[in-house]
């Protein structure tokens, strides 16, 4: 009896872990949801929907809403304002770049997008409600 209620706990634990693998894996794949992005000690906001590889999503970001399309795939999000005067915070319309990300496996985002000063770091990690 005690053997078998031994390999009762394993099968349990081992499905619960694989159970948590799957979701933690999933989160890697897919972007959607609201993030907080800190740059330059700056929170903004990004909220973001992903079918498939494709990416929309509104950047929350002082005062003004940019609206945003890209790709993720393979762990890298490209986004880029969806029209030329959606222009990225301190950016400078066309000449901006994109916005661009590494999914990391703690589930956070870091990347790079363009300010008034050039190419800057940036970090993302999904909004916690309280």
């Amino acid at each position: 009896m005690v053997r078998m209620s031994f390999v009762i706990i394993a099968i349990v634990a081992g499905t619960s872990a694989l159970g948590a693998r799957h979701q933690e894996s999933q989160a890697l794949r897919d972007v959607t949801g609201t993030w907080v992005m800190l740059i330059e000690g700056h929170q903004i906001g990004l909220e973001l929907e992903q079918k498939g590889g494709a990416v929309e999503g509104v950047m929350h970001a002082m005062g003004q809403r940019i609206l945003l399309i890209g790709t993720y795939q393979d762990r890298k999000l490209v986004l880029k304002g969806e029209r030329p005067e959606d222009q990225l915070p301190h950016g400078h319309g066309g000449d901006a770049g994109p916005i661009t990300a590494a999914m990391l496996d703690d589930g956070t985002l870091e990347g790079e997008l363009s300010t008034s000063q050039g190419r800057t770091k940036w970090t993302g990690e999904r909004f916690k409600k309280p």
